[in-house]
This record gives structure tokens, sequence and C-alpha cells, in this order.
């Protein structure tokens, strides 16, 4: 059987397949079969896996269909009563929004609960299909196998998404991260499809950002591609949407995602075991706090904003040294899903959704990697992975409340971003010996 490992590619392959499925289907057992059975009586019950505001759909109700409402209600002075923005969302939200005023709140929300479902399925078909073209045709299998290994991939990836407490937490609150990617991998598309329409990726990528602000990290994928030329279609296109309902509104959204409180600044009231940001973490286990935010605290949350920082800033680095291609885009976009979730002041587990999308690259990654070579490494790798994405679609209702670092899901993010990183320079190594061998022959061939 090793030596089976270590000289056919299809056997890895099917080994390698045959890991990950049995990794996702531990998972859906222990996270949603044996998590109901109570420890000691083994009594079973059905937790509260998140905090609930009935009725459901209140981040939809509040941040999307009342600001579009109350949008039409003010002729387009204001998102809320009295003339206020009682929102963390960009402008370009509520106009968004509009179509949704057609219909009464809770009808609306059934639409859009149908639109996160079907965002969430596109936006997996979409990056299986990115990995298929950029990482698997590259492979000396038939087509036949990677069409096998791609549909394996999705399907894979979408039953541990819709299956995990987090789907459920952002259908329940009605939350938009899915469609904002959406966006964000159209712009992925459109770079890859139609390299040289830097205006189109610009405004796809920035409609993203302009729901959430946090997929900003990904125009460096666009600097990257286009260097200098990207600066004025960002600036225009950005501007335009940050003042889409004029500067008052624009102003007022600047200074409510600022502030503390019901804002995102520091003193934020989101903290909790909900929230994976440093921020949230770092108040978490800073037990020197009372109800002002110590200087203990101020050095916990460097230290943990700083470690996936730079984590990201090392392993962009060492893309950005290399020569653009499609290859490097599709692993910087990787890189940049923790630090999304990390870096924000908050991020409430509802985010980890967006996470599909990185799973599938990184399983493309080491399935080729795999393939292409027999190593212990990949194999152990797979299994630990297997653990963090336990971990990181347990809820923490299933989880002993004295163990905060386990709880937050701050610590599986950062442990998923290691395997990412590592994962990099490994594709990086082999390129580079690839081109090493390349040249070789080349110089070779021309001396003969």
């Amino acid at each position: 059987m090793l030596e089976k490992l270590k000289t056919d590619q299809n056997y890895r392959a099917f080994v390698m397949l045959a890991l990950i499925m049995v990794g996702f289907l531990l998972i859906f057992l222990l996270n949603n079969v044996m998590s109901h059975f109570e420890p000691g009586t083994w009594l079973y019950r059905d937790a509260r896996i998140f905090p609930t505001y009935p009725p459901a759909g209140n981040d939809f109700r509040v941040g999307y269909y009342h600001p579009a409402y109350y949008l039409i209600e003010s002729h387009f002075t204001a998102i809320g009563p009295n003339g206020t923005y009682p929102s963390n969302y960009p402008p370009l939200v509520a106009l968004s929004g509009l179509p949704y005023a057609l219909f009464d709140a809770t009808t609306a929300y059934a639409i859009h609960v149908v639109i996160l479902i079907l965002t969430n399925l596109a936006n997996l078909a979409m990056v299986v299909l990115l990995v298929k073209k950029i990482l698997l045709e590259k492979l000396v299998l038939s087509n036949f196998a990677i069409n096998i290994i791609s549909t394996i991939l999705f399907f894979m990836t979408a039953v541990y998404i819709f299956t995990s407490y987090f789907f459920l937490f952002s259908i329940e609150r009605g939350n938009t991260d899915s469609i904002l990617m959406f966006y964000c991998l159209l712009a992925m598309w459109v770079l890859i499809k139609r390299p040289n329409n830097i205006w189109l990726q610009v405004i796809l990528l920035s409609v993203g950002v302009h729901f959430k602000i946090y997929p900003i990290v990904l125009f460096p994928i666009l600097l990257f591609k286009h260097g200098k030329k990207l600066l004025l279609p960002a600036l225009l296109v950005n501007l335009a949407f940050l003042f889409c309902l004029g500067p008052k509104m624009a102003w007022e959204f600047i200074q409510g995602v600022t502030s503390g409180g019901q804002g995102a600044g520091i003193g934020n009231v989101w903290a909790g075991v909900g929230n994976h940001a440093a921020y949230s973490f770092s108040i978490g286990i800073d037990t020197t706090s009372g109800q002002f935010l110590s200087e203990t605290f101020f050095i916990i949350w460097g230290i943990t904003f700083l470690i996936p920082f730079l984590v990201w800033a090392i392993t962009a680095i060492s893309i950005f040294l290399k020569k653009y291609s499609t290859h490097n885009a599709v692993l910087f976009f990787m890189i940049c899903f923790p630090i999304m979730c990390l870096l924000p002041t908050y991020s409430i587990d509802y985010r980890l959704v967006i996470f599909g999308i990185a799973i599938v690259i990184l399983l493309g990654l080491i399935v080729k990697h795999f393939v292409q070579k027999f190593t212990w490494f990949d194999l152990i790798q797979v299994v630990l992975l297997a653990g963090v994405l336990l971990m990181l679609s347990r809820s923490a209702a299933y989880i002993d409340e004295n163990l905060v670092f386990i709880r937050n899901k701050y610590i599986w993010i950062l442990l998923l971003e290691v395997i990412i990183s590592v994962n990099i320079f490994r594709s990086q190594k082999k390129c580079y010996q690839t081109e090493i061998v390349t040249n070789t022959t080349t110089a070779l061939n021309k001396a003969m």
C-alpha cells in the first residue's frame, strides 16, 4: 500500500479524498449528533446554539430592510426615524435594499433567506471552478478524475457549511456576508477571465467593500495586477459609493462606525464569546478589566492583533515578490480570509460562512501537493485541519464555559491561517523548483 501511494497518482488522489470525506463525516457526527448527549447523564438535549432575537432576521430587519424603508419614507434624506443614521453599514446597503421595501418585513426576510442560501451555493460553485482551472487541471490526471475531485470538494464543503452552527446563525440573523463575498468572487472571476477590465473588477469588489468594509483587504490583488493604474478607478468608484446618498449620510456613517457603544469603535458593546475578533477575544481573556478597558487589555489586544497580521503580511509579501499570475492571485485571496475576521473590532460568528471559500482553495492545494508527491505531512495536516474545522463549526454551547480560549473562534481561525500560510509557502517552493528544472532543461536544449 505504501509503495502504491508513492508511485500511483490516482491512488494518492483516492486516499486523500477518502481521508477528507471521513474528516467531514466525523465533524458532522460530533457537532450535530453526539453534541446532543449531555456528558455524565447522557440525556438527549437540544441546546440553544446561539442567542436568538425573535422575530427571526433581526440583522436583516434593522440593518437592511428598515434603512431602505425609511429611505423611501424620508424621500432619501435618512435611513432611520427622525433623520438618524442607526446603522454600521455603508450607505450603499440601504440603497441596495430598496427592492425589499416592495414587500412586508416578513416576506422580505423569507426572500432574503433564499438569496443567502443561493449565494452560499454560488460562492462554493465559483471557487470550485477556480480551483479546478488554476490548481487541479495542472495535475497529470484524467478529466474525469479532476471532475470527481471538484465535485467532492463542492459537496463536502457545502455539507460542512450548511450543517454548521454559524450558517444557522447567519440565516437566523439574516446576515449578508455570503452576498458581499459573491461580489468579491465575481471580481476574481473577471480578473481571471477579463484581466484588463479594471473598471468592472473595481466596481464588483467595491460593492463587496460597501456592504461590510472588511473586503477592502482584497484590493492589493488588483494592485498586484494593475499597479498604479488601479488608483483612479478605485478612488472614483469608492467615493461614488460612499456619497451615493449624499455627504450628510456619508459623514454620519463614518461617525457611527468609528464610535463606541453600538458602533464598531473601541468600547463597542459587541464583545462576547460569539465575537471572534482579536478585540473581543482579548476582552474575554483579560481578567483585570472591570467596567473600563485596562492597560493589560491593550497589551493583550496588541499581541492578538499583531500575530494574525504578521502571518498575513509575511505571506502576502512572499506572494508579491513573485511575478503576478492567477495562481498567486488566488493564493493571496485565500490568505486574506482570516484577517477579514480577526482584525476588525467586532466579527460575529455568522461571518464564518465566508470560510467555505478558503477551505475549498486550501483543500484543492493540499490535494494538488499530495497527488504530485506523497508526503506524510499532507496526511497529518488533513487530520489536524479536520480538528480545526470541527472546533470552528462547533457552537460554544457545547463547550465548557471555563475554556475561554477554546470557546472563542479566534484561536481556531488563527490556526487555520497558519495552515493556509504553510501551504502557500509550500506551493511557492514547488513552483520555484519547477522553474529551475524548466530553465535548466531549456538551457541544455539550447546548448545541444
